[in-house]
């Protein structure tokens, strides 16, 4: 592919992350997708043969990355001990989930696309994309939390899982709508009153999400299902 047709499907796939990210996939058109990365509107059909690819383009350039970055983190946290216990294995899916997407340009963009689609009435990510990138996050961890916590089965640690999940996409939207704002607007300033921790530096402010999740959730299933059982 030349320079120049790398460029126009960058171009593309920043504007269409922005756009799904803001108006969710049904309410963006081709043509407005066009006019954002200011390239004709044949353009999309050429690299993309649509929007429906291009929308399952989008989510699979970010999450290949993220898909590996956390199932490393994991076997990481797995050969340090025999039993690392749970609180290691929730802080590595946490704290990998918000690096990836905090600490890059538009991951929380990103994440927003994932949060819409899957609270959307119709799904556009093919199945390929959730047997691909999702399954292999959500089996690795529920697998270590099994290992880990031997008591617990399956249902108990899909609950768990979409939990932990939920507190991510808490957190990550609220930064989001913290950036959404000049950084001195009344908006923001409200919020960082709310919230304080949205008023630090973005890395601190993943070192406090992440151990605010990890110690809540695990003090949760010390609580439900403790190692030893009475």
């Amino acid at each position: 592919m030349s320079e120049e047709k790398h460029e126009t499907k960058e171009r593309l796939l920043d504007a269409a992350e922005s756009l799904f990210a803001c108006k969710g996939f049904d309410d963006v058109s081709i043509r407005e997708l066009a006019a954002a990365a200011d390239v004709n509107v044949a353009a999309v059909n050429y690299h993309f043969q649509g929007k429906e690819n291009l929308f399952h383009q989008v989510i699979m350039r970010r999450f290949v990355v993220q898909r590996d970055r956390t199932l490393e983190a994991l076997e990481e946290v797995l050969g340090t001990a025999e039993n690392p216990g749970v609180a290691p294995v929730i802080k590595a899916l946490v704290e990998e989930y918000l690096k990836g997407t905090l600490s890059t340009p538009g991951g929380s963009s990103f994440m927003m696309v994932l949060a819409r689609e899957m609270h959307s009435q119709h799904s556009h990510s093919s199945s390929a994309f959730f047997k691909e990138m999702v399954m292999p996050i959500f089996q690795a961890y529920s697998a270590a939390l099994m290992d880990v916590r031997p008591c617990l089965t399956q249902d108990q640690v899909n609950w768990l899982m979409a939990s932990i999940i939920g507190q991510i996409h808490h957190f990550v939207a609220r930064w989001h709508k913290k950036t959404s704002f000049d950084g001195s607007s009344d908006e923001v300033q409200i919020m960082i009153r709310v919230f304080p921790a949205l008023g630090q530096p973005v890395q601190q402010y993943i070192e406090l999400v992440t151990d605010h999740i990890t110690a809540f959730s695990t003090a949760a299933i010390d609580s439900l299902y403790p190692e030893v059982q009475k």
